[in-house]
């Protein structure tokens, strides 16, 4: 796992369960782990994968995206009287759900994909 969720919760205070965390958190890793095509194999230490502490960081940022913006993305706009609510296109902005400037963090760790499948 990228982190513990003690060590999550040193960052980011929720309410959220500790099963629900260790879910997010295992989500994400296998997420980043898709995007950048890296196994991360090259911080291995005594057998466990340890995440560089810039990636740590950045999922805390993602999780804590996830818990205080999720239900208000896509929203540009929102008027109270006579409601009204404005929606943004989301599709060219997002990676992997999350707003493409919080996964900038990746873009070091991206490795270039070569076999069956590539550029298609």
């Amino acid at each position: 796992m990228i982190m513990t969720v003690e060590e999550l919760r040193q960052f980011l205070t929720t309410d959220e369960s500790e099963p629900a965390l260790a879910f997010r958190l295992r989500a994400i890793e296998k997420a980043i782990q898709g995007y950048t095509n890296n196994n991360f194999r090259q911080f291995m230490v005594n057998g466990e994968i340890e995440y560089p502490d810039d990636i740590k960081l950045g999922v805390v940022r993602l999780i804590e995206w996830d818990v205080k913006m999720r239900a208000k993305a896509g929203i540009q706009s929102e008027t109270i009287s006579r409601h009204s609510v404005t929606y943004t296109d989301q599709t060219a902005n997002t990676i992997n759900g999350y707003p493409a400037h919080l996964m900038g963090f990746l873009k070091p760790y991206m490795k270039a994909r070569f076999g069956q499948g590539a550029g298609l």
